[in-house]
């Protein structure tokens, strides 16, 4: 194991910055961009063009945000009446998901178990 490094840390714009960033990624790596409870901060037309631009990138976008943030066609019915986040891999709903981990109710074909 070789000296420590701290992560890379970098400023910029969801949507302008992100191609480069992406592009920097080591050879033979896998791309993984993650977020959780973030994009609400971000107006809707940049939040649409960010989704639009992770959805081309190679590699793979795991993505924990409301329903209401992150639209997706169908969902099965939430736990409870608690606010909960949807868990997605690349734009595909698997999970409901408590905001600060606290629960996690898989999906399985379109029904929470």
């Amino acid at each position: 194991c070789g000296p420590r490094r701290p992560p890379l840390l970098v400023r910029g714009d969801l949507v302008d910055d992100l191609p480069a960033l992406a592009a920097r990624a080591p050879a033979g790596a896998t791309l993984v961009v993650f977020h959780t409870s973030v994009l609400y901060q971000v107006p809707a037309p940049r939040r649409a063009a960010f989704i639009d631009l992770v959805r081309g990138l190679p590699g793979h976008w795991i993505a924990n945000e409301a329903p209401d943030v992150v639209p997706h066609a169908a969902l099965p019915k939430p736990p409870d009446d608690a606010l909960y986040n949807v868990l997605t891999l690349d734009g595909t709903p698997l999970a409901w998901t408590r905001s600060h981990g606290q629960a996690m109710t898989w999906f399985a074909d379109g029904v929470p178990r």
